[in-house]
């Protein structure tokens, strides 16, 4: 019998509440990457990278490097972070 080598489709979620004027770096993950700001301002910006990404409330962010990301809230945040297969 062939054996079949089958990588589950899990996506997962994860919040984060930042204080305003708190910085977090984020991880790279492996597969896709969303950045959802729920609530308040977020600021995003990756090593090398010479854009900023400025997300308000219910805006998202499909994470398209994988250099090291920081992210700053502008203003009191809440986020959530989806990590899902590539």
């Amino acid at each position: 019998m062939e054996s079949i080598n089958v990588k589950p489709n899990v996506t997962r979620w994860f919040a984060v509440n930042l204080a305003e004027g708190a910085t977090e770096e984020l991880p790279p993950a492996e597969g896709r990457m969303v950045v959802h700001c729920r609530t308040g301002a977020l600021w995003i910006t990756h090593d090398g990278d010479p854009r900023d990404v400025i997300l308000d409330e219910n805006e998202s962010y499909l994470v398209d490097r994988r250099d090291r990301m920081m992210v700053h809230a502008l203003r009191g945040s809440g986020l959530e972070i989806e990590v899902g297969a590539g």
